[in-house]
Formats: C-alpha cells, structure tokens, sequence
C-alpha cells in the first residue's frame, strides 16, 4: 500500500537490465566479503541467489530464460522478500557493524527498485 503512493519511473525493461546487472555484481560482493566476514558474504551469496532466480523466472520484456511468473508478481516477491532478508540479516550474530552495513544496504535495494517499479502494464 506504500508504494502505491510513489512515483514509478522504473519500467519492466529497465527493471530486467537492472536484475541483469545486479546479479553478478551482488556475487562479486559476495566474494569481496569472503576474506571479510563469511557469515556475511553466505547472507549475501543467499540474496543474489534469490535475486537471480526471481530474474531467471520472470516474463520480463524481453523474458528471463525461463518466463513462469509476471512482472508483477516479481516486483510483490521482491518486496516481501526483502524485508524477511533484511530481519534475517539483522539476526545472524557474529558480523561487525561493518559489514552488517553492507549486507543491509542490499537487502535494502529491492525495496526501492521494487518500489519505484511500474507494474500498471500487463506484460
């Protein structure tokens, strides 16, 4: 109900070059955080793989590589997604504040990308 509030300049195309690029730049956090904190870069490991399943699943124009779900429903499992992540990362002992900063700035993300998501066109 929130985001129905905002703006949505983020259209499904621009949204699946952004999963697009998010993916691997997440696994690259990933393994700059391995030497770091492990238990940190396991949560972010978690994240893009939630991240790149949802992308690889969704009928985005032009579609992931296998379509099952809508864009709309991307943008719904992106946003409740990402609070459970954001509580489950806050949770894990044994990080520093360093790193947890890290790990809840993405956890964050999806929620504005989402949130600023166009989903008013069928697709």
């Amino acid at each position: 109900m929130l985001t129905k509030r905002l703006p949505k300049p983020i259209s499904a195309q621009a949204h699946a070059y952004f999963d697009l690029l998010a993916f691997p730049a997440i696994m690259g956090l990933a393994a700059w955080m391995w030497p770091r904190n492990r238990k940190a870069a396991l949560l972010v490991v978690a994240n893009g793989l939630l991240e790149g399943t949802t992308a690889a699943i969704t009928y985005f124009p032009p579609p992931g590589p296998v379509p099952l779900i809508n864009f709309r429903a991307h943008v719904k499992i992106g946003l409740m997604g990402a609070p459970l992540f954001l509580a489950t990362s806050s949770w894990v002992p044994g990080i520093p504040w360093a790193d947890r900063r890290i790990v809840l700035l993405l956890g964050a993300l999806p929620i504005v990308v989402n949130g600023l998501s166009d989903t008013s066109r069928p697709h």
